[in-house]
């Protein structure tokens, strides 16, 4: 049975995520800790608990963790997954996810409780992860595993231009964005951490019409709620990746997350790369990709997925 703590900003594709976690009767769901993103934190938690519900999963307790970054201006991404997280559906649990007590403190203390037993997955900015490892800097080697969505990507030998490589232009990274003195910080401690970015997320594309399905054969009240939450955001990705067929589509970067965490033998080839941050001159904005290691490295070797 494994032992798996959720970070999460919950989205659209979060709850999805979340839903795949609570159907494996293999996996306990110890905590699900919030972290902005998406939406606001308290909107994030609030949404994993009404996913939960929705999954008959009363039993998994959600908690609010960080409303903003370390040191930079919050950013959202309402374009995407809507002001609520939800579509702007407006859907709120029954009884709303309380102010305390905050997750990270949860967190350090679950790894006491199961040092060395739990799958950290971070769907979201690592902004809690980064607080827990200031309190606890062995917190990485203290878990099982981390699993992050996030970074650029591997970068190509000598690239000090890895945001200007066409593979990775329609693959811009908010987890890390939003928050990447967090993902520094995350970056720079000793683990078995793996890192999967949209890069490789995003070449997984599933029909709108396959919830759909679900929904009018039988009426499962998961797939219900995805179909719900997810118009403007099957149009986003309708529009960002057109398919021959004119049908629309909707990312599932989150899940592929969940897949690599549960079924590692999905996962075909890695590589280990320090990470490191770049910044474009340009614009100001900061990547984090993972670079080949120089000759005496001293920084951390995480796993990267690359492209497959």
């Amino acid at each position: 049975m494994r032992k798996v703590v959720v970070d999460t900003d919950t989205g659209v594709d979060d709850a999805l995520a979340l839903m795949l976690l609570a159907a494996d009767p293999e996996v306990e769901i110890l905590a699900v800790l919030s972290v902005f993103g998406n939406c606001q934190s308290d909107r994030a938690a609030d949404n994993a608990r009404y996913v939960l519900d929705t999954c008959g999963r009363e039993d998994v307790p959600v908690y609010r963790g960080s409303e903003a970054p370390l040191r930079q201006e919050l950013r959202l991404n309402p374009g995407i997954h809507g002001e609520d997280g939800f579509g702007n559906t407006g859907l709120r649990p029954a009884v709303p996810v309380p102010a305390g007590p905050n997750a990270i403190s949860v967190l350090l203390d679950l790894v006491d409780q199961h040092d060395g037993e739990i799958d950290f997955l971070a769907i979201g900015p690592q902004t809690n992860l980064a607080r827990a490892l200031q309190t606890e800097p062995n917190l990485l080697e203290r878990l099982a595993s981390t699993t992050i969505v996030g970074t650029l990507g591997p970068a190509l030998y000598h690239d000090t231009e890895p945001w200007a490589d066409r593979r990775f232009r329609v693959s811009r990274d908010p987890n890390v964005s939003f928050d990447i003195d967090a993902a520094q910080e995350v970056a720079s401690h000793v683990g078995d951490v793996t890192w999967c970015g949209p890069y490789v997320t995003r070449q997984a594309m599933v029909p709108e019409d396959f919830f759909l399905s679900i929904v009018s054969d039988t009426g499962y009240a998961p797939a219900e709620l995805i179909t719900r939450i997810s118009a403007d955001y099957a149009g986003f990705y309708t529009r960002s990746y057109p398919q021959l067929d004119g049908g629309r589509v909707m990312g599932i970067n989150d899940s592929l997350a969940v897949a690599s965490l549960l079924r590692p033998e999905l996962v075909t080839g890695s590589v280990q790369r320090p990470l490191q941050t770049f910044e474009d001159p340009a614009t100001g904005e900061r990547y984090l990709a993972g670079v080949h290691p120089v000759a005496g490295e001293t920084r951390p070797l995480h796993r990267v997925l690359p492209l497959v």
